[in-house]
């Protein structure tokens, strides 16, 4: 019998049968406790390595590279810690090496079961959900193989097993070194251009109002937001743009705060950095004075948020955003309190 142990970054090209020559394997995935201590650097061994390049192991580390859990052991990438004490930048150094063409391809076939819990994934920050990691996605397309693609890949990890029987597990994104790249398949899930989730970023971290909103435009003009048709449909994708600014802000959505639940809150991880409360309204129907009545459904967003007292733990300063839609239509009201 051979054995084979795949290891992130691994697809299982095909499925060994009855028919093949090579039928006969026992193969140890990144779910097995077996060889699992092979698969990348342990916290010791981290940090006896970056001692010797004259480094510490502190949490902006922790929080870059580390993450994974192979069987029962948590795991750093040993690529980018690597890399990271030769050059001593704290910059994403795998994900530059490894091409997403496989799992954006797979995007493509996949169903709305799959969107549906993308979705939750970013919301959440994890996802409970079946994962195969033993089959290839293009042998069967299906939610749980597309996820054990990304499993394989390195873009996910298992948190903690739910039901082994029944292949149900916990997911969630291991580093910031990969969050990062999220951004990218962000973009391409959200049908956006190379780029324009960037800058649509940038314009709200760095508080220019009229660029953000100019961007915005953009963005729901693109063919493929035709079926944005109620306030949680916008909600839900500035939810999936925002997963990239997770590192510096706490991203929070539809929680109860204050005397009510608001929409999707941007809080601040460092103290003097502004925080964002944005509130989502949809105008339903048809309208004889479009302009007027999304501008007072703008008004109506940001006097939600002040009454409410949706802000009401935000330290520091902080903006509140209306944003009032209809169709491709949309009115931005920008407040600092």
């Amino acid at each position: 019998m051979f054995k084979i142990c795949t290891t992130y970054g691994i697809q299982r090209v095909a499925k060994e049968n009855i028919f093949s020559d090579l039928n006969n394997l026992d193969v140890n995935s990144v779910l097995d406790t077996a060889y699992s201590e092979y698969f990348g650097f342990n916290t010791d061994e981290v940090n006896q390595l970056l001692n010797t390049y004259g480094l510490t192991l502190n949490d902006d580390v922790k929080s870059m590279y580390d993450g994974y859990k192979i069987g029962s052991i948590d795991i750093y990438n040993p690529w980018s810690i690597l890399n990271y004490a030769q050059k001593k930048e704290l910059i994403p150094y795998w994900i530059n090496t490894s091409a997403n063409t496989m799992i954006k391809e797979n995007i493509k076939n996949a169903d709305l079961d799959y969107k549906d819990q993308y979705e939750d994934l970013i919301k959440n920050g994890y996802l409970d959900t079946q994962v195969n990691t033993q089959t290839s996605f293009y042998e069967v397309k299906s939610t749980p193989n597309l996820w054990g693609l990304f499993v394989n890949a390195g873009y996910l990890t298992i948190d903690k097993p739910i039901d082994i029987t029944d292949s149900f597990y916990r997911i969630r994104i291991p580093n910031q070194e990969v969050n990062r790249e999220f951004r990218n398949l962000t973009e391409y899930y959200l049908s956006l251009n190379e780029g324009q989730l960037n800058r649509l970023l940038r314009f709200l971290i760095q508080e220019q109002p009229d660029e953000f909103i100019k961007e915005y435009k953009n963005i729901l003009m693109l063919p493929g937001y035709h079926d944005l048709k109620n306030e949680n449909s916008y909600h839900m994708m500035m939810l999936c743009m925002c997963l990239c600014l997770s590192r510096d802000y706490e991203i929070i959505s539809n929680r109860e705060a204050g005397k009510g639940h608001f929409d999707l809150v941007l809080k601040a991880k460092y103290s003097k950095s502004t925080s964002f409360v944005l509130e989502f309204k949809y105008l339903k129907g048809t309208s004889k004075n479009l302009e007027s009545d999304l501008d007072n459904l703008t008004n109506e967003a940001i006097e939600q948020i002040q009454s409410k007292n949706y802000s009401f733990d935000l330290k520091e300063k902080v903006i509140y955003i209306g944003l009032a839609h209809h169709g491709k239509d949309v009115k931005l009201k920008w407040v600092e309190r």
